[in-house]
């Protein structure tokens, strides 16, 4: 059990409301492909300054959901996996999710976030699980 006062506090620091996403862009989609944009704001900041990994992976489930739903069909994440290969504390981001594989019952996405000058932020793999048409 933790008896230290302030490392309690610490550890209660990392409860956090993550907002920012209401402002992301759809710059480019088709099926199998999708490219976004978004300005991280404040509220996607977590308590040491950069995007809270949670803004950024769902930033990348949305992406590749989108692109996947281009293929006129229902999807849910069936599994997932990121990479946060650099911090990033403001400025605008973009995420682009490629469709790597599509078979009859799931989608396989590559998702990458990169910068503004386009060094790579985030990279990730997405199962998607197909639904029906629609």
């Amino acid at each position: 059990m933790i008896t230290r006062p302030e490392i309690m506090e610490g550890i209660r620091r990392h409860i956090q409301r993550i907002g920012g996403q209401e402002n992301l862009k759809i710059l480019e989609i088709e099926p199998g492909h999708a490219r976004l944009s978004i300005e991280v704001a404040e509220e996607a900041l977590n308590l040491y300054g950069n995007a809270h990994g949670g803004f950024l992976f769902s930033l990348c489930d949305i992406a590749a959901g989108m692109c996947t739903y281009a293929y006129e069909v229902t999807n849910v994440t069936q599994c997932a996996g990121i990479n946060f290969v650099r911090g990033v504390n403001g400025g605008t981001i973009y995420v682009e999710s490629n469709i790597v594989h599509k078979g009859k019952h799931t989608a396989v996405c590559r998702v990458d976030i990169t910068g503004e000058e386009g060094e790579l932020l985030v990279t990730g793999n997405f199962t998607m699980f197909l639904g029906k048409e629609i």
